[in-house]
């Protein structure tokens, strides 16, 4: 895109080119003093030999000029008399004893052109003098003088007018896509930067004489008596944009030095910008040293890591060019800006284009900036979860280590009492009292058996019921002795310990009624099924069976699996006892 609009600056800069035909019958007289026409007419003009004049800042001095055309054509001749200047204010033109204006504060309402000029018509054969009053007070006084047919006149000044709209559109879409930058990202940067443009573009428009085409005529008045006010405005608001974008506050000598220019800037607009004491040129001397030294910034900061510097330099060198031309250019030193009166707005368009590429590459520096913090981060906590999951595997081991020491010791603490209580049952005679130890006997050991699951196997929060059961039945049959009884078991359940403990003792407590109390008993069945966290546990046998009335209120067994199953399993329990016994027991976990 820079291509192009660089080849399209290049074209730009022919269409303002001026024509340098001058009517060779043109005399000169410069005077300090105000003088009526009658005077003029009787002083000695000198021969206007050059192409183009330039007084520099010379708000005293006046310049009349004797112009003598004459029409050679065999008809009637209209043409347009051209002053390559768009800053001069006051142009007079007299001839046949009347008075024209022209100049920047005397736009023609009926055709408003770029440059000021007149519309004139001589007779055919006809000879015309005119006398021609120019005066400035806060511009430079310069110009040149062109005659042109009015078909060139105006196909030229459409142009220029065309292709400043156009520089206009293309600045304003930069400023608007670094407005939304900073809507975006919340950076200053892109706000001063869009304020430092639109008060460019606002002087420039001037500068080129296409605002006070379409401006009131009492803006225009004000605008041009606020030269010192506007170019202060551009300055600061460069500076302001300059130190955010360069990051000058790290660099606290620098800083200082933008801000005493910044100080200067307003002073010298308080008291340098009054009709009475009118001194642009020290404000353009302001400038002139604010461009270099703000080129020196910038190179600094870039080479002191500041790699986001890069296009802010190459930019504004362009319009260090541009500023350094004018300012000689306005001082009267060098006329450059008579060959390519718009260079300003072309090298502004220039730097705009080269600031918003810092804008897109400063982003992506800082994308890229971001994305190796983010890598770096991503990796530290990938580096620090290794660290932590090894550790958080340390010490789960270390605690699944000191689970299953406990669980060990409560085995061998449970399995002490169990020798204890085979002790004492051993000199025990009465047999009510020698089965009421070895049902004791056996609900210990329904508890020291989960126990004992949990600090044999990985898993130390829950038991296998099925490997569970399997042990309580091994060891009724140890306890009763039995022979001819078949435990079956279709169990796949995993229960935590509570419950499992709770379980055990239930099963412990029923198969050990079924094998003493059950008539014709060959065969138990004990069945887990869980149904989303529901259990469903079933204990038969193919026993007689038994009538409920038959049965004492105060059988700890039964009492005993009772509370289990309702107040700590918060269960049902339901029996049938119909030529078999079947207990169901339904609870959830």
């Amino acid at each position: 895109m820079y291509k192009f609009l660089l080849s399209f600056l290049f074209f730009f800069s022919f269409t303002f080119a001026q024509n340098l035909e001058l009517d060779k019958n043109i005399e000169i007289y410069i005077t300090k003093k105000k003088l009526s026409l009658e005077e003029i007419e009787k002083l000695n003009f000198k021969p206007f030999l050059k192409n183009h004049i330039n007084l520099g800042f010379t708000k005293e001095v006046s310049i009349w000029l004797k112009i003598k055309i004459e029409n050679l054509n065999s008809h009637k001749k209209q043409f347009f008399l051209e002053f390559n200047n768009p800053l001069l204010e006051d142009i007079f033109l007299y001839s046949k004893n009347k008075k024209l204006e022209s100049g920047m504060l005397h736009i023609d309402k009926r055709y408003k052109s770029i440059n000021p000029s007149f519309l004139l018509d001589l007779e055919k054969n006809e000879k015309q003098i005119y006398y021609i009053n120019i005066k400035n007070t806060t511009t430079a006084l310069q110009f040149s003088v062109l005659l042109k047919d009015i078909k060139t006149f105006k196909k030229n000044d459409l142009l220029k007018q065309f292709f400043v709209v156009f520089f206009i559109g293309v600045i304003l879409a930069f400023i608007i896509y670094s407005f939304s930058l900073f809507i975006y990202t919340k950076e200053k940067s892109y706000f001063f930067y869009c304020i430092y443009i639109l008060t460019l573009l606002f002087q420039q428009l001037t500068y080129i004489g296409f605002l006070p085409l379409y401006a009131p005529k009492w803006f225009t008045y004000y605008d041009n008596l606020l030269v010192v006010p506007k170019v202060a405005l551009m300055i600061i608001t460069a500076t302001i944009f300059a130190r955010s974008f360069l990051k000058t506050q790290f660099f606290p000598k620098i800083d200082k030095v933008y801000k005493t220019i910044i100080y200067l800037l307003l002073l010298q607009v308080i008291f340098l910008s009054s009709p009475s004491f009118y001194y642009p040129e020290i404000t353009v001397f302001t400038g002139l040293f604010f461009i270099f030294f703000n080129l020196f910034t910038s190179i600094f900061v870039y080479k002191n890591g500041n790699k986001q510097a890069r296009f802010f330099i190459i930019g504004w060198f362009f319009l260090s060019i541009g500023y350094f031309l004018i300012i000689i250019d306005a001082l009267g030193l060098v006329s450059i800006m008579y060959f390519l009166p718009p260079l300003i707005l072309i090298l502004t368009l220039i730097e705009a284009l080269f600031l918003l590429l810092a804008f897109i590459d400063r982003l992506s520096i800082l994308q890229k900036q971001k994305q190796n913090l983010d890598k770096k981060l991503y990796d530290e906590l990938e580096k620090r979860n290794i660290l932590v999951e090894e550790e958080v595997k340390k010490q789960t081991n270390s605690l699944k280590n000191l689970y299953r020491e406990l669980h060990h010791r409560v085995k061998n603490n449970l399995q002490i009492i169990l020798s204890l209580i085979n002790l004492q049952s051993g000199k025990i005679e009465n047999k009510h009292s020698s089965d009421e130890f070895l049902k004791l006997e056996n609900r210990i050991k329904a508890i020291a058996k989960t126990h004992e699951i949990l600090y044999q196997n990985e898993d130390i929060e829950t038991i296998d019921m099925e490997d569970y059961i399997e042990r309580l039945c091994s060891d009724l049959n140890i306890s009763y002795c039995i022979k001819n009884i078949e435990f079956e078991i279709k169990v796949n359940a995993i229960m935590p310990l509570k419950e499992a403990v709770y379980v055990g003792i239930i099963i412990n407590e029923l198969l050990s009624n079924s094998i003493k109390h059950a008539k014709k008993l060959t065969k138990c069945t004990i069945s887990i099924v869980e149904i989303f966290n529901e259990f469903y546990l079933e204990i038969s046998d193919n026993g007689l069976g038994y009538d409920e009335k038959n049965i004492s209120y105060n059988s700890l067994g039964l009492n005993l699996v009772n509370s289990l199953v309702k107040e700590q399993l918060n269960g049902e329990i339901e029996v049938e006892t119909n030529n078999y016994t079947k207990y169901d027991i339904r609870f959830k976990i």
